[in-house]
């Protein structure tokens, strides 16, 4: 079996969105799952600062070879999500040849205003 390392953004004020998310992958897992949530307090070192009203995990998210001392592979997820396959579908996808990858989607926010 293949661990998957997941860390995953998490925000104090949706506390429950993150235990939501990591049941779901649980539920739907075959393989062993640890998680690693990133929040600001795990990483109080590091002062993202930013001016485009994006969320706190918008750059720190990058910080996932750093928090897993540059070994081997894990996948970043953003806390507020449901997870409805296997996550070692997306883990198959994974290309030793890159160094990074995402998935891109359509994202149509209803408001103008972020946050």
């Amino acid at each position: 079996m293949k661990l998957i390392r997941l860390v995953v953004g998490f925000d104090q004020r949706e506390a429950i969105t993150h235990h939501v998310f990591v049941q779901s992958v649980i539920k739907n897992s075959n393989n062993p799952v640890p998680f690693y949530p990133l929040s600001k307090k795990a990483i109080s070192f590091y002062n993202e600062t930013h001016s485009d009203k994006s969320n706190a995990f918008t750059h720190s998210r990058f910080l996932t070879p750093y928090i897993l001392n540059f070994e081997g592979w894990a996948i970043y997820l953003d806390g507020d999500m449901v997870c409805q396959e296997d996550i070692s579908l997306l883990w198959k996808l994974k290309d030793s040849k890159k160094g990074v990858q995402v998935v891109k989607h359509e994202y149509k926010p209803k408001s103008n205003k972020q946050y």
